[in-house]
């Protein structure tokens, strides 16, 4: 049928307008090659039906333009998905004069035919997924061409020499690539180029000086992933028409060179993430045109040169995370059109400029980490455009100005940790968009608004200060808010009702205060809700029933109170629970010590004189004597009664398992599907089900050893239920084949059950040796090989396979290891598809291991990439402390929020006392640099906030890249 509409279509154009017949095929051939799977994209190209009267019909495509001969002049068909390869046929659209193919994640190599494109002057083909060494022979043939950007594809080879020959060329972005070598010198030797963008990729070896005769250059951008040698040249100083130099990220060493003072048109310098080192050349003040100055994260030294207060046209000033000393000077709170000011993490003293704020255009300030003291200005907010306020770990005091409680773009106020004193501006409460209020450790008194009806605030965090008096029954119209802590105040009275209108809360602390009252009825409407602290306070009564209806519940903790009463049975059926402490109460009668409570340790318990076991007759005891040890009475079953239990389930369970066998017999005949050549067959792998070749258990199944007959020894999963949309779903995973990704060989089934059959893995699962005796053979170097092929895997999943997959399930159990010890991340009975663009997916339930589960996940139910990177983060830790990451930090404390507190003791930037704080003791001859360098990559990937993670992709790229200087930013 293909084949007759085809031969239609030459027919009927050859007769009546042949000029666009070569076009016309051409564009119909680009469709069929590319078309998303699903079919859509570029619907309305069609051929043209045969009575049609209408020549050049395909000049109407959307997306093409003609000439008035009905040649195809431009061909845009940017943000639509499309897959596939450009077919050769595209290579008779010889008079194209713009192509661009963006964000289409088109696949394959460029075809040899594109030479035809003589005339072509626009050809854009970036964010794609092409592939093979850069055909550079075929682009110089398209001599006419102005424009050839391939940024974002997956090119390899070395930078093709071929293009110095297009003389017409002004853009050429190679970036974000698989390049490598060196910069090619001849690349100085474009006539008219004006934009050069080769970041990205990885280029190795020196900056060729040589680029500087790049006349007409006005964009030049040589950062990220690649990693030159030496510094900038100082020759760069002069670049004539250069307006932008982006060189972040790519292991610049030495010192800035003053030369580039003389760049009178530049309005952009990126020279972030770097190793260099000195002072900030004051010969940048000559900079007169200069909007953005970036310098973050170096070894900068001294102070902010004086001459800066001669950058009149500076919007952004980022200067963090280096080790500059000295006052801000006053001339940075007059710099006429300064938006972003963020200096954190250096050593700056004295006060924040008077007049910073005054020029009306102040958007966002950061300072944190400091040692600046005083007070804060009065006029931050003038231009009422104000969105971040980020004060944290200084020595500011005073009160905070009333105007920011009417600055109603402020979106983040985090200033804890300061000496802040005074009654907090009731305004605050009720600012239209403020997301993040965060005030604790410092000295605010007074009590809070009796009015607060903001709907954009999420989290409020008031801790460790001296608010008093009640609790404000205002505090329900927060109705947005997820974080509310008010923990170590003097606050008392009851609980309000109103907190019942706070639906979406995860996280409720009031700990440390005066409450009284009983706690809440908490019901089933806090879906959401992880968290509960009300420890040590004067609360009383008994635990409510509805706090053991709370789906998600994680912690617990009502200790040092004065409840009584029995403890709820339902405790042990709450599933989410992992962290319960009932401590030092006055609870009485029998404890419930069955299902989920017999994972706690008996000093949840501790205090309540009046429990008793479940052998005790008559509860609750007389006795005073001390609290009993629960651990006694759980021995206390008498011999006889465990025989008989025993001898009962033996035989319920030898009658279970024949019911199982027969039934399993009488299944369907299995099939098998194979994704590679497998030398055996069905039978070979079902008759491996036995009890004694179960090498694990999970909550998606059971996993076997199976010997092939050929010697092939395979891991064989039997899932535990057939999931709808199986099948379609498995056979793309199939098709998966990355290095440090557990190879899925082939599945085994029939109406009942799958048995997916995998490579197997020799030394089982990271978890299990890591934790056990034999992690004592796992020393630092084969931890950084895991955890480095672990991200390998991971990365692929997230950004390089099609579809783009999350894991969900990312643990040290998930991730194998071969007889070498090399990583393979290994389940995917958990994973789900990435949508398009990347959206995060909505899940029915939480899913994953505790310990694992990211804050948004856990409360939301929503889950993106970032997701996975939280639990890779966990496993970080893991590889580096050597503990669970539940159950072993007291009080229970996962290792995220055990680590976070010992950072919080130890003043950043230097991490090694922290490291060595917390570093699994039973590792030797480690350098302290680089597991304080993993350490660093751990605590981003756990980082609090969702978009503050970095991408597997970057976290492959600091791992591997060990000389790059990484420091952790605590604010969201």
């Amino acid at each position: 049928m293909k084949l007759l509409v085809v031969l239609h279509v030459f027919f009927f154009f050859h007769l009546h307008f042949s000029n666009g017949l070569s076009d016309l095929h051409a564009l119909l051939k680009l469709k069929a090659s590319m078309v998303a799977p699903d079919g859509s994209g570029l619907d309305d190209w069609k051929p043209p039906q045969l009575n049609s009267n209408v020549p050049n019909s395909h000049c109407s495509f959307s997306g093409v333009s003609c000439d008035e001969n009905g040649r195809v002049t431009s061909l845009n068909i940017s943000n639509i998905p499309l897959y596939g390869t450009i077919p050769p046929e595209i290579g008779i659209l010889n008079k194209l004069v713009n192509l661009t193919l963006v964000s289409d994640k088109l696949t394959g190599e460029l075809p040899v035919e594109m030479c035809n494109l003589t005339s072509i002057r626009y050809l854009n083909l970036s964010i794609n997924q092409l592939i093979g060494v850069f055909p550079g022979e075929i682009m110089a043939s398209m001599t006419e061409l102005q424009v050839l950007d391939v940024y974002n594809n997956n090119f390899t080879g070395k930078l093709p020499l071929e293009l110095v020959k297009l003389k017409n060329l002004k853009t050429l972005f190679l970036g974000g690539n698989y390049f490598s070598g060196k910069i090619p010198e001849a690349y100085s030797e474009f006539p008219n180029l004006q934009s050069l963008g080769l970041q990205a990729n990885e280029l190795s070896g020196r900056i060729p000086w040589s680029l500087s005769r790049l006349s007409t250059l006005e964009e030049l951008y040589l950062g990220y992933y690649n990693i030159y040698e030496g510094g900038i040249p100082p020759e760069f100083g002069s670049f004539k028409s250069l307006k932008l130099l982006d060189v972040g990220g790519c292991n610049l060493s030495g010192e800035i060179p003053e030369s580039l003072g003389n760049l009178k048109m530049l309005h952009t310098l990126f020279l972030q993430e770097n190793n260099f080192t000195g002072e900030i050349p004051p010969t940048l003040a000559g900079l007169t045109s200069l909007k953005s100055l970036v310098l973050w994260n170096n070894n900068l030294t001294g102070r902010i040169p004086e001459g800066f207060a001669e950058l009149k046209n500076l919007t952004l000033l980022s200067l963090f995370w280096n080790h500059l000393v000295g006052p801000i000077p006053a001339f940075i709170g007059d710099l006429p059109n300064l938006e972003v000011l963020l200096l954190w993490e250096n050593n700056f003293t004295f006060s924040l400029p008077e007049n910073l704020g005054r020029n009306g255009k102040l958007l966002e300030i950061d300072v944190a980490g400091n040692h600046l003291t005083g007070t804060i200005p009065e006029d931050l907010c003038k231009g009422g455009k104000l969105r971040s306020l980020i004060l944290m770990e200084n020595y500011f005091f005073g009160r905070l100005p009333e105007k920011l409680g009417g600055c109603k773009s402020l979106e983040r106020i985090r200033i804890m940790k300061n000496s802040f004193n005074g009654t907090i501006p009731i305004g605050l409460f009720n600012l239209p968009a403020l997301t993040i209020l965060e005030l604790d450790d410092n000295y605010f008194s007074g009590e809070l608004p009796a009015e607060m009806y903001s709907q954009s605030l999420q989290r409020v965090t008031i801790s460790n200060n001296k608010i008093s008096e009640k609790i404000p029954r205002g505090i329900g119209g927060l109705v947005n808010l997820t974080i509310l802590s008010l923990q170590s105040n003097n606050l008392v009275g009851g609980i309000p009702k109103e907190i019942f209108n706070l639906k979406q809360l995860y996280d409720i602390n009031f700990s440390d205060n005066k409450l009284t009252g009983v706690i809440p009825d908490f019901n089933g409407s806090f879906s959401g809700l992880t968290t509960i602290d009300f420890s040590r306070n004067d609360l009383y009564g008994e635990i409510s029933g509805g706090i053991t209806s709370l789906p998600s519940l994680n912690i617990l903790n009502v200790s040092r109170n004065h409840l009584f009463g029995e403890i709820p049975s339902k405790l042990g059926e709450m599933k989410s629970l992992t962290v319960l402490d009932l401590s030092y109460n006055q609870f009485s009668g029998t404890i419930p010590f069955d299902g989920q409570l017999m994972n706690f340790n008996d000093t949840i318990f501790a205090g309540n004189r009046n429990l008793c076991s479940p052998q005790v007759v008559h509860c609750p005891a007389k006795s005073k004597s001390k609290t009993r040890s629960i651990t006694k009475w759980k021995l206390m079953i008498p011999v006889s009664s465990t025989i008989a239990i025993v001898s009962v389930s033996g035989i319920a369970l030898i009658i279970l398992r024949r019911r199982k066998k027969k039934r399993f017999e009488r299944s369907e005949t299995w099939k098998l599907t194979a994704f590679q050549r497998l030398d055996f067959k069905v039978e070979d792998v079902v008759v491996c089900l036995k009890d004694e070749n179960v090498i694990g258990r999970g909550g998606a199944g059971i996993v076997y050893r199976g010997s092939m007959p050929n010697g092939v020894v395979v891991a064989i999963k039997r899932l535990i239920s057939r999931n709808h949309g199986f099948d379609a779903e498995i056979q793309t995973l199939g098709k998966i084949k990355h290095r440090n990704i557990v190879r899925l060989l082939g599945y085994v089934s029939n109406r009942e059950s799958h048995l997916l059959i995998y490579e197997y893995m020799p030394h089982g699962s990271l978890g299990e040796i890591l934790h056990k005796t034999e992690g004592v053979h796992l020393q630092w170097e084969k931890r950084y090989k895991i955890a480095v092929e672990a991200a390998k895997g991971l990365c692929y999943l997230h950004h390089d396979c099609s579809p783009l997959i999350i894991h969900r399930d990312v643990k040290s159990n998930n991730i194998l290891l071969d007889s070498d010890y090399e990583a393979h991340v290994a389940d995917f009975g958990l994973a789900k598809y990435l949508r398009a663009g990347g959206v995060s997916e909505c899940m029915s339930c939480i899913c994953g291991s505790f310990g694992y589960i990211a804050p948004e996940y856990a409360y939301t139910l929503h889950v993106d990439e970032k997701s996975d990177v939280y639990s890779f983060g966990v496993v970080l830790l893991e590889l580096i402390v050597g503990k669970k990451p539940v159950g072993e930090f007291g009080d229970g404390v996962n290792i995220v929020r055990w680590v976070r507190k010992k950072i919080s003791k130890n003043p950043q930037p230097s991490y090694d006392n922290v490291v060595l704080s917390v570093l699994d003791s039973r590792l030797n001859g480690y350098i302290l640099s680089n597991v304080v360098e993993m350490f660093k990559i751990a605590m981003m990937c756990v980082a609090e906030k969702h978009t503050d993670r970095p991408t597997m992709k970057e976290v492959v790229y600091m791992l591997t890249k060990p000389t790059t200087k990484l420091v952790i930013h605590t604010t969201p």
